[in-house]
């Protein structure tokens, strides 16, 4: 016998039991290794969620159906108008699911004996007889939902998903990982808001900017009618979303191996809040994904930070650190390399701090994972925070000056004054950071160094401003992240002074100014560097590679160079890029 709720509007309910009936077919819709999922047709659903109450089996001895639960209506219902409602859903139900012309006598009887005060006064005097006392059961608990639906029989997997990702790498990579998963239950993915069914947001908190972006795109899909789920770093760090946006669903960056439920629920018209961080913290990198750049394989390292910046949000959403197993990672990148991949890139909040939790550091999984990748396969670092580099530089070094790894290292300095870097609490001074980059450049001089700079935290002063100009024109980086001070609720930094908004766009637009002047690439032309080809520049025409240097190197579109290297000689270059002539074509 089949169990139904008969009341999905309902927190507390019981668990009534259909009799076997030819129409009441439980059909297996699809199963992986999340869930199962049943459909009762003509009668109700039941489904997952996280947290299960004990609800009691109720035998119908001398009653061969139960009115109530086939019309999924609440026990002992007196409003008229609720039994013609329920009656009427009831039938279009059951003449989208095809259902037999007896199971249509069945429902015509339920009605007419709950619609007729005599006949359904005697009907609830023989449930109130009922033996209740059977033994508890588990099942599921349902969010709140409206009364039943055409909607809840959906099949699952047959929608079009669309998927917005903002942020670093490693949202990137967990968007790659919920995008697989989803392709793989069987829906369809599409590129725009207009053509999807469901749009999945996963969303940055890093910056105000980069959030409100991603509410806008939350508050467009609703506006348009969409399924909303809204994922990543934004929900994870603040709860109180699920109260401000009942509408839509919410997952934590550590449940993405849950996105197929969440997605699941939310196409059938219920609105899922997952928000409780997983116990270990880290999804499998065995899951399937979907790349948005086929030779380019992203690997989250570990997840979470060690600092407590006062401006940043991200150890809210993210937590403490937790590393992967460096033969975790190697399978990973292994199997990558398999399906295609020429380039591994490295994401995590911080680099440095790899391994702290489990007795390895970054310098030995740099060292075990170039040695373990094929010839023409290129290894990429990511971002780390100078403290923790600074305890392995020396095995960081070594891994750099190797010819499969990028000479490229991305480390924020944030500011040029040790008063503004105490009060962002980043844990070094300016003399340190300086002391990691000339130890980078004695070693690698062509190293390409990136880093962060926030322009206008509250309390710097003018001289404060004109030591990270100093600082920038010292350095002569490659790139610089440059963004204005927003103060983000819930740190410490939104209840200092704040400066000016003026005063915090003059300077952004100093520094920028510069760094957009700054030509680094200039002293590439005539050379003739090896480059290796993993992308296209559609709008250009153009075949894009990385010098070992990470310099980027623009040539005439010939696809064939895709996940190969070829010498290439530059010929001209600007601030972001190089181009240049093809001389030969690397085996």
């Amino acid at each position: 016998m089949l169990p139904v709720l008969h009341n999905p509007s309902c927190w507390t309910c019981d668990l009534r039991v259909a009799p076997n009936h030819p129409d009441i077919k439980t059909h297996i819709l699809r199963q992986n290794r999340h869930a199962s999922f049943l459909l009762a047709v003509g009668l109700g659903v039941a489904t997952a969620s996280s947290r299960r109450i004990a609800c009691r089996v109720i035998r119908f001895k001398d009653m061969s159906t139960d009115y109530y639960g086939l019309l999924g209506l609440p026990r002992f219902t007196s409003d008229v108008q609720a039994i013609k409602d329920a009656y009427a859903n009831a039938i279009s139900l059951a003449k989208v699911t095809n259902a037999s012309k007896h199971f249509f006598e069945l429902l015509q009887k339920a009605h007419l004996t709950l619609i007729t005060s005599d006949s359904k006064g005697s009907y609830d005097e023989k449930l109130k007889g009922l033996d209740d006392s059977d033994e508890p059961v588990d099942l599921p608990v349902m969010s709140p939902r409206g009364q039943l639906t055409i909607e809840g029989n959906v099949l699952p997997g047959q929608q079009k998903v669309y998927m917005k990702t903002f942020g670093c790498q490693h949202n990137q990579s967990d968007g790659e990982y919920m995008l697989g998963q989803l392709k793989d239950y069987g829906y369809s993915l599409v590129n725009t808001l207009d053509d999807c069914d469901v749009c999945i947001v996963n969303s940055c908190t890093v910056k105000s900017p980069s959030e409100s972006r991603g509410l806008h795109l939350v508050n467009e899909a609703a506006a348009s009618e969409k399924k909303v789920v809204l994922t990543g770093c934004v929900p994870s760090g603040d709860k109180s979303l699920a109260r401000k946006l009942p509408h839509v669903s919410m997952l934590h960056v550590t449940q993405l191996d849950r996105i197929v439920e969440v997605v699941e629920e939310t196409v059938k018209g219920h609105t899922v809040t997952l928000l409780d961080k997983k116990p270990d913290g880290l999804p499998s990198l065995a899951l399937p994904k979907v790349r948005q750049d086929d030779l380019t394989e992203i690997i989250t390292i570990n997840a979470g930070c060690l600092n407590g910046c006062t401006y940043c949000k991200t150890r809210l959403a993210r937590g403490t650190v937790r590393s992967y197993p460096i033969d975790v990672i190697i399978e990973r990148a292994l199997q990558a390399v398999n399906e295609g991949i020429c380039h591994v890139e490295l994401a995590s909040e911080d680099m440095g701090a790899y391994g702290v939790d489990i007795g390895s550091n970054i310098g030995e999984l740099l060292l075990r994972l170039s040695d373990s990748l094929p010839p023409g396969v290129m290894l990429r670092t990511g971002m780390t925070n100078p403290p923790y580099i600074m305890k392995h530089i020396d095995a960081v070094v070594e891994a750099l000056q190797r010819p499969n790894v990028y000479s490229f290292m991305h480390v924020p300095v944030q500011s040029g004054s040790d008063a503004v870097l105490k009060a962002m609490k980043r844990e070094y001074t300016v003399d340190q950071f300086l002391h990691l980059v000339d130890r980078l450049r004695s070693a690698i001089p062509d190293i390409y160094l990136l880093t962060d700079i926030i322009c206008g935290f509250p309390g710097e002063t003018d001289e404060d401003w004109a030591k990270t100009m100093d600082l920038v024109r010292r350095c002569n980086f490659h790139g610089i992240y440059t963004s204005r001070f927003f103060a983000r609720e819930g740190t410490p930094a939104a209840k200092m002074k704040q400066l000016p908004h003026k005063l915090t766009k003059q300077r952004y637009q100093e520094l920028s100014a510069f760094t957009s002047s700054n030509d680094r690439n200039e002293r590439l032309i005539g050379l003739i560097e090896r480059v290796w080809f993993a992308g296209t520049d559609e709008t250009r025409g153009q075949t894009l590679g990385r010098t070992k240097a990470f310099a980027k190197v623009l040539v005439a579109r010939n696809d064939a160079l895709l996940g190969r290297s070829a010498m290439v000689k530059i010929t001209a270059a600007s601030v972001q890029h190089v181009e240049g002539q093809i001389q030969h074509v690397e085996m």
